[in-house]
């Protein structure tokens, strides 16, 4: 009995001591950072490195449940990427309060969960519906002139590892990622929708929500390396959804995106007729396992 005891003590002294690691106060890294590119490793294809990297690290107070009205601490990190193709951006948003949320991560729902060590911040994530991760951490340095950023991430199976050296800059060095971004239009050829509009990074963001809505890749509806095509039905087919996904939302929803791709794809290339059975489930998910070619 004592030693049940004892276990227990040890065994509830962890769960503490856990929870303290998940909920500790994560260094200040907020501020505006610029990587040193010559000591940083950059994962991605190979190609020119970029010519310039800013990060933008925020907090902020934001709504963490709609539905009790709970307001959590959350960490916004914008990163600005310029290379031969101009400049890419991205958001990552995550609460500072130990539990899960999901949220859009490179444009698609991803359940994201941060947690502080010291002078270490690590950011976990995982994509909705497939087999993909991430793990960010965050290493400070004692001066607080220094933040190493390692990154892995997992897709489908494909591993991608870098490690970013990031110096402190003053606010004014922000500039060039606060300015406005250019719109979709400006920055691609041909693009007709109502998403002309939005800034070239949430553009692309969106047309990757597309692809993890039907659980295909980009080359199901466009021409591999020439996107800006119209030859293929699929991306016509598109350019409908869109409007009126658009047109549903206008007159329905005083234009929020209520109604999206997965509203009713929910992963597939078709929306179902009916749950699917176990044998078709199994079917449907070594199909989605499986490479996919251009085209399909």
């Amino acid at each position: 009995m004592l030693y049940f005891a004892q276990s227990m003590v040890k065994l509830a002294a962890l769960c503490v001591l856990g929870a303290a690691l998940v909920c500790a106060e994560p260094p200040d890294i907020t501020g505006v950072w610029k990587a040193d590119l010559e000591k940083s490793k950059l994962a991605g294809p190979p190609g020119p490195p970029p010519t310039n990297y800013l990060v933008i690290i925020e907090r902020k107070m934001a709504m963490f449940d709609p539905h009790t009205k709970e307001q959590a601490p959350q960490f916004v990190e914008t990163t600005g990427i310029w290379g031969q193709r101009g400049q890419d951006r991205s958001v990552l948003t995550v609460f500072l309060n130990g539990k899960a949320a999901i949220l859009p991560y490179a444009g698609v729902p991803t359940r994201l969960i941060a947690s502080s060590d010291g002078a270490v911040f690590v950011v976990s994530g995982e994509t909705a519906g497939r087999p993909n991760t991430l793990k960010r951490t965050y290493e400070l340095s004692a001066d607080g002139q220094t933040l190493t950023l390692h990154s892995l991430t997992s897709n489908n199976g494909k591993e991608a590892e870098s490690t970013i050296v990031l110096l402190k800059q003053p606010d004014a060095a922000a500039a060039p990622l606060r300015a406005p971004e250019e719109s979709a239009e400006k920055r691609f050829k041909n693009v007709k929708t109502p998403l002309k509009d939005l800034p070239a990074s949430e553009f692309v963001e969106t047309m990757r929500y597309f692809a993890w809505s039907l659980g295909k890749n980009c080359e199901f509806c466009h021409v591999q390396h020439k996107m800006d095509l119209d030859d293929k039905k699929e991306k016509k087919t598109a350019r409908k959804m869109i409007e009126m996904t658009a047109s549903i939302d206008a007159e329905h929803f005083k234009n929020h995106p209520a109604v999206r791709c997965f509203t009713c794809h929910e992963g597939h290339e078709h929306p179902l007729t009916h749950p699917l059975f176990p044998d078709e489930a199994a079917a449907a998910a070594a199909a989605a396992q499986a490479p996919q070619t251009p085209g399909h």
